[in-house]
């Protein structure tokens, strides 16, 4: 029997690779179509799920609001955005509106607003000092962040803008903010509604919100969703697990067990022949193993690239955990290609050289 260093070992499958035994090209290619395939669609199911989410919460399908006339504690609304994965806020109307001087003949309600709503809103920063106003009003009135506003009647003076906001109403939110302007302000005192967003949506979350309610009797306050077109919830976690390539990591190591299997058994002959040449079977098989790892490893790195640039179009937030959940994918599939591997060059024995060469 031989008795080849590991050293020898390597060299030898070196040598494999840049001759061409090994068909480390050929096999890179083979497996980046076959196994590689696989993951990059699961790649696409993952983005679809991740964009859709994110579209939800944008177009505010996410956010609810409860309301009850000057029943709301303000600051246990925002006492709301403590809780981990919570954002809330409170809002109430003034009954006093916001008169711009370049619209002299209406005026613009105007509502106060908690640092918790400006927060759901996806605005710029706000100053308590200033106003906030739709980007499209805003845009009419030729005015931006930082501006002064001047207002009618003139002794009521001007007013600072703090930041604008987006509030498109054709996707289905609410109306009456598209056309206002709100005004930051301490959560002090009763508000009329309290805005909340619990991401994942958290049934224990729309109990507890109750407890902002200002007296026991609550027969008068409705949850409502801000954006009821969009639907009342959207179950992430639900849609990746029943996505349709969830079984994507199953097939791919199922494809890679036979892709690792049956490139081994293609050189049935030529390990045959080793063997009987006095290679051991651990030596022939950490030979094949050595050469499978270079292709592997090739069609590894093609598919990760391929899987970088289709996660490229999720959003940045969810994109770190959507690459490690494919990783995983590969890692899991690279493992059982050389698991394949190693089954069928274990199995092969010098005692079937003759029938392999008289079959080839």
């Amino acid at each position: 029997m031989s008795t080849l260093s590991w050293r020898a070992l390597l060299s030898e499958a070196w040598r494999d690779c840049l001759s061409g035994t090994a068909r480390v090209g050929i096999l890179t290619v083979l497996a980046t179509a076959l196994v590689g395939g696989v993951i990059c669609a699961d790649a696409f199911s993952l983005r679809s799920v991740s964009v859709e989410a994110a579209s939800f919460r944008v177009h505010l399908g996410s956010v609810r609001v409860l309301q009850a006339q000057g029943s709301i504690d303000g600051a246990t609304c925002e006492a709301l955005s403590r809780i981990p994965g919570v954002r809330a806020g409170a809002l109430r109307s003034v009954e006093s509106g916001l008169s711009p001087l370049a619209l002299p003949a209406s005026s613009l309600p105007l509502y106060e607003v908690t640092p918790g709503t400006v927060s759901l809103l996806g605005t710029t920063s706000a100053d308590p000092t200033g106003i906030l106003l739709p980007e499209q009003v805003a845009e009419e009135l030729g005015t931006s962040q930082g501006a002064l506003l001047p207002l009618v009647p003139l002794a009521h003076g001007q007013a600072e803008v703090a930041g604008t906001y987006p509030w498109d109403e054709n996707d289905g939110r609410r109306p009456g903010y598209a056309y206002a302007a709100l005004a930051p302000v301490p959560a002090m005192g009763t508000f009329d509604e309290c805005w909340y967003e619990s991401w994942p949506h958290s049934d224990d979350v729309d109990a507890l919100v109750r407890s902002t309610l200002v007296g026991s009797d609550d027969q008068n306050a409705q949850v409502l969703a801000m954006n009821p077109t969009r639907g009342t919830t959207f179950d992430a976690a639900g849609q990746l697990r029943h996505r349709p390539t969830w079984w994507a990591w199953i097939a791919a190591s199922t494809i890679g067990v036979v892709v690792g299997a049956s490139t081994t058994w293609w050189r049935r002959l030529e390990i045959a022949s080793a063997l009987h040449a006095g290679f051991r079977t651990s030596d022939t098989t950490f030979l094949q193993l050595c050469e499978a790892v270079s292709w592997v490893v090739c069609a590894f790195v093609l598919t990760s690239a391929i899987c970088l640039t289709i996660l490229s179009g999720a959003p940045p937030s969810d994109r770190s955990d959507l690459m490690r959940l494919v990783a995983t994918e590969g890692i899991c599939a690279a493992s059982w290609t050389l698991i394949g591997v190693v089954i069928a060059s274990t199995t092969i024995r010098e005692r079937q050289l003759f029938a392999f060469f008289k079959g080839r």
